[in-house]
């Protein structure tokens, strides 16, 4: 079983992404960028000649922004996808004329969005980089996994995130049934004019021409100066004031707040169950690493050779663990590695020393699966009983950003 030295560790560090991608300056930018977007934006007036209307673009752009906020930091791919599409709707919904305050915070903003689709690119093309490095270094050895007893990664992710986009699917159609039902009945009632005679929090005061007094709900009463002249639509019993139409806000809040964590979790459960190491029956390269449980809990992976390269190359997050047992693997589902290649099922059994991975202590270890920012990999470590089938680890890779650069 090759090592994963000095030298070869230092090169898939290298091949890294820079640290100006660092996801968290990025979201920084946005966040500054896009709240001082929303203390600056004007507020709109309603009035029958522009009324408020429901609005479908502002809540898009809401859940686009607060999706790359949260999305940037574990899934760069998702916000590839949502950042062009967010600075084209700010760019033409948006963007005031140029040099007010708005207008220059709507310009940062696309700025920020342009800094984040950089960063994911570059975190993106260090995956392949990594990945080409790693598997350059395995040489040969080429493995796959025997019966391992391990859950999927990923799957109840998936299904959670599903559920959530469904309902996020559900409120959005409920809203426009709401905005349907309004316009219908607008349609149907007739036009009243009368003057603003008082206004309360919720609604304001209304005498018409013909002396009737109404008692108007209203979203937005500071925006109706008394004294004014406001028509209102009347159906039976049924009122509204022709500036205010039917508000979906309360059902575009739920479908942000279903959508934003529902797409993430779709995505990042897709992608573990795409990329899980149980599932692939195509070879997988693997190399022996050390390893140390820190501080923290989480297991640091280093290289071997120079005091096993002092500073850990990236942590894992654990998903499951299991005892690998290949007593009965057929050995059919290897690829051979070419030359000296090992195929079929892998007995970490001659290549590990059966020793306890204590807390701080750094124990030899075989990685299996490229590792790069998010990959799903396999650990064999050492268990602590002697016992013949070491522990299997499935993990997740995680990056430490201004660590684990070999030189």
């Amino acid at each position: 079983m090759p090592e994963w030295r000095r030298i070869g560790a230092a090169a898939w560090s290298a091949a890294g992404p820079g640290r100006w991608a660092r996801p968290l300056w990025s979201v920084l930018a946005l966040l500054v960028a896009v709240a001082a977007a929303f203390v600056t934006e004007p507020m709109p007036v309603c009035s029958d000649a522009a009324p408020c209307g429901p609005d479908w673009i502002d809540p898009a752009q809401t859940a686009l922004a607060i999706g790359v906020l949260c999305w940037n930091a574990r899934l760069p791919e998702l916000t590839l996808v949502a950042a062009p599409p967010l600075a084209f709707l700010i760019a033409a919904e948006q963007f005031p004329a140029p040099g007010t305050a708005s207008g220059v915070a709507n310009a940062a903003v696309l700025a920020a969005l342009a800094f984040c689709w950089a960063a994911a690119c570059d975190r993106l093309n260090a995956r392949r980089r990594q990945r080409r490095v790693f598997e350059r270094a395995s040489g040969a050895v080429i493995r796959t996994l025997g019966p391992v007893s391990l859950p999927l990664p990923g799957k109840g992710r998936l299904v959670g995130g599903m559920a959530l986009c469904a309902v996020a699917v559900a409120a959005t159609l409920m809203g426009l049934r709401g905005v349907h039902v309004d316009e219908d009945r607008a349609a149907r009632a007739t036009r009243t004019e009368a003057e603003v005679t008082s206004r309360t929090d919720v609604s304001v005061r209304l005498r018409t021409h013909d002396g009737r007094r109404l008692d108007i709900e209203s979203i937005y009463p500071e925006d109706h100066r008394l004294g004014a002249t406001v028509t209102v639509l009347e159906d039976g019993s049924w009122r509204r004031l022709v500036a205010e139409p039917y508000d979906a806000f309360g059902w575009q809040l739920l479908a942000l707040v279903a959508a934003v964590p529902g797409i993430f979790l779709s995505a990042a459960g897709f992608r573990a169950l795409h990329r899980c190491p149980v599932r692939r029956r195509v070879g997988l390269p693997a190399l022996r690493v050390r390893v140390a449980v820190d501080g923290e809990g989480k297991v640091r992976v280093h290289g071997l050779g120079e005091a096993g390269v002092r500073s850990p190359l990236f942590s894992v997050d654990m998903a499951s663990y299991s005892v690998l047992d290949d007593d009965d693997g057929d050995g059919d589902d290897g690829e051979g590695g070419g030359e000296g290649g090992k195929g079929g099922a892998y007995d970490p059994g001659d290549d590990v020393d059966v020793e306890p991975l204590a807390f701080g202590v750094r124990r030899d270890a075989v990685l299996i699966g490229a590792p790069y920012e998010g990959a799903e990999l396999v650990l064999v470590l050492p268990t602590g009983d002697g016992g013949p089938h070491p522990v299997v680890l499935l993990a997740t890779a995680r990056l430490l950003w201004g660590e684990g650069r070999v030189s």
